[in-house]
């Protein structure tokens, strides 16, 4: 495998340049020829210089106002690279805390089990943790609870009436 790497010195990074620059051209002309597609390269070798654009700069704005008026450009497919890294990190959160959440239910369960395990946690975090998925459990059954007590008192009335 072959490692690309920034060219230090300026005589060979412009000879480099010229050479690919070269080869990607005619790469990109037989692959509009032979493959019958539309196709255009717009580059720019540093901030100051006018972009190179092939075929024409007006065939160039064709493909690129076709590309715009595609689906893909409209989707929200194309992002940039802080958006891509935001959402990333979001997903990557969102599975942290579900991994989170499961250790928690297992450490219960663990706990219900082996009154020992309780003891051995010294993370407060982890204890904070336990303590907040306890009490929405106990809610949960409550509710499971007050509900079936609901269910039992509107069936004790209809059979007082039939």
């Amino acid at each position: 495998m072959v490692k690309y790497q920034f060219i230090e010195d300026e005589r060979a990074r412009n000879v480099t340049m010229r050479k690919r620059r070269a080869s990607l051209l005619k790469k990109i002309s037989e692959l509009k020829t032979l493959c019958d597609v539309d196709a255009c390269l717009v580059m720019y070798e540093n901030d100051n210089s006018p972009p190179d654009v092939w075929p024409s700069p007006s065939d160039a704005r064709h493909v690129i106002d076709r590309f715009k008026e595609s689906t893909l450009w409209s989707t929200n497919a194309m992002q940039n690279h802080y958006s891509f890294l935001q959402k990333s990190i979001a997903k990557m959160k969102k599975q942290l805390e579900k991994g989170k959440e499961k250790n928690l239910k297992h450490l219960m369960v663990k706990c219900l089990f082996d009154e020992n395990t309780l003891s051995e946690i010294k993370d407060q975090e982890v204890l904070d943790g336990l303590r907040s998925l306890v009490e929405n459990e106990i809610e949960v059954i409550d509710d499971m609870i007050q509900e079936a007590h609901e269910k039992a008192n509107t069936k004790m009335v209809f059979r007082t009436f039939f």
